[in-house]
């Protein structure tokens, strides 16, 4: 293993925070749409950092869509909502207060259901033995998880993972990754979304004799059943959250 360069992990460390400091400013709307950032020579020395730095964090808020950089006109705030990536939908959330919170976290659920819903449909009609083999040996392991949280939220997503795989679709599994990584970053910002429903392991029983018996209405049902208690719950919760 090569010696690690701890200045440049350093540095990757200060960008990634100067770009946090810019992106919430930017989300919570403290620098209006279309307004040009100051200039780095006055910029850098407020962040405590050099201007490589201040760029090296510009990028990556470019990257995500939340500002434009164009020679001549220095950097310029961009519409999140129209050129942004699903990757903000964390800070987003982090910003956001009251309906618009239950509004956002409510979109992600959705989105959630409606892609878990769709995989179980296609991995219905493609499923192989090894697949359903892997996944009852799986919710063997949810039983003996008795409820317990983490062990339980942990061996769920082995479950989703193992039904992506049963796909056999590199569209799904790129999309699941997404999501998940979207889904996780919530749940740390918002601890109350920590939830099984009582109905899960009967619910998953039934899943996976859908897929067995390539039954796809039938998965899809009971997924989409049990994913909609889930999420009615987790709203519910998510009421008496305050706001970060």
């Amino acid at each position: 293993m090569p010696p690690l360069d701890l200045a440049r992990i350093k540095k990757k460390a200060i960008s990634e925070s100067v770009a946090d400091q810019l992106r919430l400013a930017i989300l919570r709307g403290e620098v209006a749409v279309g307004e040009r950032l100051p200039p780095e020579r006055e910029l850098a020395p407020r962040f405590g950092t050099n201007r490589n730095t201040l760029r090296e964090a510009i990028r990556s808020l470019e990257a995500q869509g939340l500002v434009v950089a164009r020679q001549g006109d220095g950097v310029r705030v961009a519409d999140y909502r129209k050129s942004g990536e699903l990757s903000l939908l964390p800070d987003i959330l982090r910003v956001s207060e009251g309906d618009e919170r239950k509004r956002m976290v409510s979109d992600v659920l959705h989105m959630r259901r409606t892609m878990a819903v769709s995989v179980v449909q296609i991995a219905a009609g493609r499923a192989r033995a090894e697949d359903i083999e892997r996944l009852e040996g799986l919710l063997e392991r949810q039983r003996r998880n008795e409820g317990d949280l983490l062990p339980t939220l942990l061996t769920d997503l082995k479950i989703y993972e193992a039904l992506v795989d049963a796909t056999d679709s590199t569209m799904s599994s790129l999309l699941f990754v997404t999501l998940d990584r979207i889904t996780r970053a919530c749940i740390e910002l918002v601890p109350a979304l920590l939830y099984v429903h009582p109905d899960y392991l009967e619910a998953m029983e039934e899943v996976i004799a859908g897929l067995r018996d390539g039954d796809a209405d039938g998965a899809a049902r009971a997924l989409s059943a049990l994913l909609q208690k889930t999420d009615g719950e987790l709203l519910s919760r998510l009421e008496a959250f305050p706001s970060v």
